[in-house]
This record gives C-alpha cells, structure tokens and sequence, in this order.
C-alpha cells in the first residue's frame, strides 16, 4: 500500500518578491522514481510605478495564470469561471494541481495591494507570508534535516539585503558531578533597505564603497552606468565595469549588515557550516565576484558549504523537504530544490613566509577515473570544477606551509550522489586579513592577482 502524496501528484508554489513572481511547479511520481520541478521567473518591475493603481485586478491573476500554463505545457485554469476563479484538480502529469501556495515577502512594494487581491481572487489559493518567524522555522528545520550546525542565509535584492543566521550553541549547567548539556538554538536576523532608488543611486558616492572598486572610469560614467542599472531591471549581467561596482556595492552591504553585531556567526566555517544564497544579486552577480563579497564582507575562515537558490525553490519548498513524506501538500526530494553545493576552504595562514608558495594541494580519486591532482597558491581565490559521475568523488586535502583550517592540517569530503554532490572546490589562498585599496588602481591590480588561479 502507498500513500496518496507518495503516487503521482503535482503542487505549483509562487513565490512574490523584489517585484519578482517565482513560479516554481513541482510533479512527482514515486512509483516511477520521477520528479521535477518547472520555473519561471516574471518580472514585475515594468508595473512599479503603478503599483499603488488597481494593477492587481482579477483579470491580471487570470492572465498571469492562463501564460503560466503555456510556458509549463500544463493545463492549470478552469475555461470558465464567474465570481471565483478555480483551478483544475490534478489528474496526471500534465493536468491539474493538487494545490497551490503563494509565498508573499513582507518587503514586496504594497503588499497589502497584491495580498489582498490574491486572497480575492480564489478560495483554492493558500497564502502565506514570508516573514521573520517563516525563516526561523525554515532555518531550523534545514539545520536539523541536513545536519549542519550554523547556517547563514543570504538574500541579496538590490534594494533590500537580509541576512539570517541559524546556530546550535551547546551550553553546560551544574557542577562537576551533576553537569548537563542543552542545546540552544540561536536565530538573528540583519537588513538594510533602500526605501527609493535616488538613495541607492547615491550610495556609490561613498568613501567605503569606492574603496572597493577597481573599475577604471570616471566618477560621472560609474555613476551613470549604476543609475541606469538601478533603473532598469535587468536579469543577466555582460558589462564587466557593472560586475564591478556590484561587487563593490555587495561587499560594503555585507560589511555593514556583519558590524552591527546583530548576527551570531561566532564560530562560523569551524563546525558544520552552510551558506545559503538568494536574490537578485546572486543571479546576476558572476560566482567569483559573488564569493569574494561573501568572504571579504563578513571575513569568513575556515570549512564552508554553500548553495546558490537563484529560483526561490528553497523558500517555494523548503518546509515541504523538511517534513517529507508527513507532509500535506507533496513529498519534495533533496535534489529537486537544492541545485549542487559549492565546498569552500579558507585556510589560516600563520606565516608571511608562504608568500607565492602551495598553501593547499588535494588529490580527487574515483572508480570512474585516475587521480587527479590539484593545488592552491598564495595568494590566490581559486574554483576548481569537480567531476560530476554516478559514484562517490573523494577529495582529500592537505594543509602546507604552516597553514591550518580549525588547526587542522589534514581534511577529506565526498562527493555523493547519495548525499551532498559539489560542483567545484573554493580555495582562498591569500593573506588575512584582505585588505583593499588604497586607491582604484591597487584593487585593479589585487583582484587581477587573487583571481589569477581561477580554475572554473
């Protein structure tokens, strides 16, 4: 006998922010060990100035819809409907939905406009509210169902960057012969907020973020490429002078959100661990410059993991993952909504001797291939792709040149289809602490150096 849920069944979940709708749709089948999720991404940027007008009526949902279905090839609308929009029950792959969600950010430009609209249009519609108390549940959840012990979570909009980290921090109580250990969870939340472009457009005339730009342009052309950028939304990123001064722009974010001491990342990269991104920035923002903005913005060392979520399917699905097959809506798989995870090394270097010199060589072995031999330079930020095969990929690293990661010189980690599968190996191989500047032409010439190893 099985479960209903556990047979075939689909389940769409939008997800509405940063004038953004995620549409991720999720089918399962276990029966026949098949499962996947379709995304789209529609850009509501183009309506922001009206936004306050009836832009939301019924007939935008009802059209919204109606697309959504040609894009996915997926019958979801009733053909007729009067006072109350319906959509068509799940039949098979391709037909209907056994429900529906719409996740609504608390940060969404008025929210009250497109809540209360959506909770007009249709009773089959569960509206949810993406909120503090909604990511200290998720976080909580995520650290207990992929056993890592510190999570930090990244949403990196434009106009809006939030930051939420989860820890479990052991904490003994009594005396020598009664002594007791509890767990406490500890969950903290940062943010900064534009509240209008011409504020964000401004902020590139600051001293602290024009210390990292390496960008060789006036000061009048970098202004006028970061307002028109800020104006006009855009999905993808091909001007490498905008890669820089978002770069800049994404590590000054960080640096401020980790100096005002309101996140608990004590301890970060020595136990277990993960880094989750999301946002704007993370999908347009190239990983080399995304990864130098999270390490020099909040001075991460150490062994960490990282996902990337540039289709909100974490938010979409992620409590779905965590109560698996208990749960109500549909059974999601690990694999259907975390995309390859990314592993990162920084190592402690604790001499000034190993300038130029091996901090890190690795060795990557596999049934399916010979050994293959990998190693990191001082003083360089290197991605090494890692293979991607059926079986297990073993990658065992060691420690050189007086350098430690949690003063260990020795580490090993596997890449598994049956567990974690990483898409690449991060070694940051330069001094601590980073130091920028002091003017344009020097940051040129450091980044031109540290991502000299690039191997992605």
């Amino acid at each position: 006998m099985s479960l209903p849920i556990l047979e075939q069944n689909s389940y769409l979940s939008l997800v509405i922010k940063d004038n953004h709708i995620f549409a991720n749709l999720a089918y399962t089948d276990f029966n026949t060990n098949r499962s996947y999720i379709l995304t789209d991404l529609t850009d509501l940027s183009p309506l922001k100035f009206r936004m306050d007008d009836n832009v939301f009526s019924r007939n935008f949902w009802f059209e919204y819809f109606t697309s959504l279905e040609k894009i996915f090839g997926w019958d979801i609308v009733q053909e007729s409907w009067v006072e109350n929009f319906k959509f068509l029950p799940f039949e098979s792959e391709g037909t209907g939905l056994s429900g529906i969600k719409i996740l609504l950010d608390d940060n969404q430009p008025f929210f009250k406009n497109i809540y209360s609209s959506l909770n007009d249009f249709s009773n089959d519609i569960a509206l949810r509210v993406v909120d503090k108390m909604y990511m200290k549940e998720l976080l909580e959840g995520l650290s207990s169902r992929l056993e890592y012990a510190n999570i930090l979570w990244l949403d990196l909009d434009i106009s809006h960057f939030s930051a939420y980290t989860y820890s479990k921090e052991k904490v003994s109580s009594g005396g020598i012969f009664s002594k007791r250990t509890a767990v406490n969870d500890l969950f903290n939340t940062s943010n900064i907020d534009w509240s209008n472009e011409i504020g964000l457009i401004d902020s590139l005339n600051s001293s602290k973020l024009k210390a990292f730009v390496s960008a060789d342009i006036s000061s009048e052309e970098m202004i006028d490429k970061w307002a028109n950028f800020i104006a006009h939304s855009v999905d993808s990123l091909s001007d490498p002078l905008l890669e820089d001064l978002l770069r800049a722009f994404t590590t000054v974010q960080n640096l401020t959100i980790k100096a005002n001491g309101k996140l608990n990342i004590e301890g970060f990269g020595k136990s277990r661990s993960l880094i989750i991104c999301s946002g704007k920035v993370a999908r347009i923002l190239p990983t080399k410059y995304l990864l130098l903005s999270l390490i020099d913005g909040f001075e991460l060392e150490g062994e960490i993991d990282m996902y990337i979520d540039t289709q909100e399917k974490i938010i979409s699905y992620g409590k779905n993952f965590i109560e698996g097959s208990t749960n109500q809506d549909i059974h999601i798989l690990k694999r259907d909504i975390l995309e390859d995870a990314t592993k990162i090394l920084i190592p402690e270097i604790r001499t000034h001797k190993a300038k130029n010199k091996v901090i890190l060589s690795a060795s990557i072995t596999s049934q399916d291939f010979n050994r293959k031999d990998i190693y990191s330079i001082n003083p360089n930020l290197e991605i090494f792709k890692l293979p991607y095969i059926s079986n297990n990929v073993v990658v065992e690293c060691e420690l050189k040149n007086n350098s430690y990661i949690n003063d260990k010189t020795k580490l090993e980690f596997v890449s598994s289809p049956s567990g974690v599968v990483y898409k690449s190996l991060v070694v940051d191989s330069r001094f601590r602490p980073i130091i920028y500047g002091p003017k344009v032409g020097d940051n040129r010439t450091k980044l031109q150096i540290w991502l000299n190893g690039d191997k992605k």
